[in-house]
């Protein structure tokens, strides 16, 4: 019973500390202006294209070229007998 006892004073305390920090504590926010440039596009109905948008929905990607592993030079043909 003494435990309880110990215990609901600490938590009590702790409380009390808190509340006590929370209104004596230097809570201030540090404030600053900030202005940044903003563009609008009020003429057009529609979004900017970016240039993944730009490309033709068709278009196939290049193939990458052959190159040989151990050199990392281009590979040659095969040689015919």
């Amino acid at each position: 019973m003494r435990l309880w006892k110990i215990l609901v004073v600490l938590i009590v305390l702790a409380v009390a500390a808190l509340a006590g920090y929370a209104y004596l504590g230097d809570m201030q926010p540090q404030q600053s202006e900030t202005r940044l440039p903003v563009e609008l596009d009020l003429n057009s109905g529609q979004p900017a294209e970016t240039p993944a948008e730009s490309t033709p929905a068709d278009a196939a990607p290049a193939a990458p070229a052959a190159t040989d592993a151990a050199t990392a030079e281009p590979a040659a043909p095969a040689e015919s007998e």
